[in-house]
């Protein structure tokens, strides 16, 4: 009896382990969390399931999972009026595309707001959260915007990509798209992944794609598509464009939206550089113009650094913003927040919602051609339809800052 009894605490205790372990990120061995650390994220996640939720999770400095955003839907509505939440789409592993929409449903100008598209720049979706809660706070504070704007959100356009990061291949829900990533894995097999835990634990952090293994933001139909060089030429953790435009399930979705909303503009969050992708070299020159107003007013508020149009690299753009500028005639401006690697540690998140707190209100006051608030260097922005001054701001070259100049191999595979 008693050896019984042994064997059933040893079972419990294994389970728990495993439970704690599943709970970590992919990369626990490599993106090294103190032990405080590690405990408070295990303890966060028992929480959830065993205790009604008070407080958003996005207003804490914990890795910020799919989750966790459906528990702060849910809160945003019940603390908020005038908060609506439904889904653009269904994922390859049957994940919700969610999108949230505040404001005025009937407004003539229409925001989109978006982040996450790159799985492993998840970092960006606590801080569009956080954004969504600042227009509804300003809206209680006795502010009009919102009754002229209607302001929707994708805080998580690739969620099946995000479980991978943070959690490998347990993160996904059947076994189709496990035996798929896999797939992906052993075609890559050259790189020792299959040999070397941490070079297959490092590949899966940094997955940044889709569960196909396509790079959603090389995935829209534009006339450069068929030109683009994606740097793989078969499914990998970034950078393959798929077998054809548009062939993924989240680009079609977010497709979609924006031909059914048709927005005024739109805000693309990415990660990480500091640095802001605003020219298309497509782009008709009224759209430019707009987009680089909005650009002007976000690297005043931020401090980052504009893209210099120059090195752009949009002659066979296939990404989010280049179909926007080149197909659809949409301003919109695309920020790199964070710095280091990816995924951006998440202690960084109070400092980058310091730098884009208050961003959106100020490009809705823009839209809504009303007179903004002060910005850093004590002026007024001009309306978003005017030419934007280049004073106060710079210009950088991408090379050497941003995501798309890490490594494109697992440590020692080069």
């Amino acid at each position: 009896m008693k050896r019984e009894q042994r064997m059933r605490l040893w079972a419990a205790a294994l389970s728990v382990c495993m439970a704690a372990g599943m709970a970590q990120p992919a990369m626990a061995g490599v993106v090294k969390k103190s032990a405080a650390q590690t405990s408070g994220s295990a303890a966060n996640n028992t929480a959830e399931a065993a205790t009604a939720q008070t407080d958003f999770y996005f207003a804490g400095q914990e890795m910020y999972t799919y989750q966790r955003l459906e528990a702060d839907m849910q809160l945003l509505k019940s603390k908020y009026e005038g908060v609506t939440t439904d889904s653009i789409g269904k994922t390859v592993d049957g994940r919700n595309i969610y999108r949230i929409v505040i404001g005025n449903p009937n407004a003539e100008k229409k925001v989109l707001v978006l982040a996450a598209i790159h799985a492993r720049e998840y970092i960006t979706t606590p801080l569009v959260m956080r954004q969504v809660r600042e227009m509804l706070d300003r809206k209680a504070s006795g502010e009009t915007a919102l009754n002229d704007v209607c302001i929707q959100f994708v805080p998580m356009a690739n969620p099946d990509g995000v479980q991978i990061s943070q959690r490998a291949l347990d993160g996904l829900n059947n076994a189709n798209s496990k035996q798929t990533v896999q797939r992906v894995i052993e075609s890559w097999a050259d790189w020792g992944l299959l040999e070397n835990k941490d070079k297959y634990n490092w590949y899966l952090n940094k997955w940044k794609n889709n569960v196909n293994g396509v790079d959603l933001n090389h995935n829209f139909p534009t006339k450069g598509w068929a030109q683009l060089n994606d740097n793989r030429g078969k499914a990998s953790s970034e950078f393959y464009k798929g077998p054809s435009a548009a062939s993924e399930p989240e680009t079609q979705a977010i497709i979609k939206l924006v031909n059914e909303q048709k927005f005024s503009e739109v805000i693309n969050y990415h990660a990480q550089g500091q640095i802001i992708y605003w020219s298309q070299m497509h782009a008709s020159k009224e759209v430019r113009a707009k987009d680089k107003a909005m650009a002007v007013i976000a690297a005043r508020r931020t401090g980052y650094a504009l893209v210099d149009p120059a090195a752009d690299g949009s002659r066979y753009g296939a990404g989010f913003k280049d179909w926007l500028d080149w197909e659809k005639g949409i301003p919109n401006i695309t920020l790199e927040v964070g710095l280091g690697v990816s995924p951006v540690p998440e202690n960084q998140i109070e400092k980058i919602w310091q730098q884009n707190q208050g961003l959106l209100p100020e490009l809705v006051n823009a839209l809504l051609g009303r007179s903004g608030e002060s910005i850093s260097n004590g002026t007024s922005t001009a309306a978003a339809g005017n030419t934007a001054q280049d004073s106060g701001v710079h210009y950088v070259s991408p090379k050497g800052s941003g995501d798309a100049n890490e490594s494109l191999t697992p440590p020692g595979a080069e």
